[in-house]
């Protein structure tokens, strides 16, 4: 019989849904797949969750609209 692992860590990108991107359940290679999804989505919501607990989360980023005239 198989052992399977719990993979207690997980990256969850907000757009207009929840995706679950990433899950782990080492905490140092959790943490590098959040900093990963950070930079790949910086427009998006990216969550870095241990079950529903929220470790950290980042604040997308807003597109400034330059204008010429």
């Amino acid at each position: 019989m198989a052992v399977v692992e719990e993979l207690r860590f997980k990256i969850v990108r907000t757009n207009s849904h929840d995706e679950v991107i990433a899950r782990a359940n080492n905490l140092l290679v959790a943490r590098a797949a959040y900093e990963t999804a950070r930079r790949l989505y910086p427009h998006d919501r990216v969550d870095y969750r241990d079950g529903a607990h929220v470790i950290a989360r980042s604040e997308p980023e807003i597109e400034s609209v330059v204008r010429k005239k």
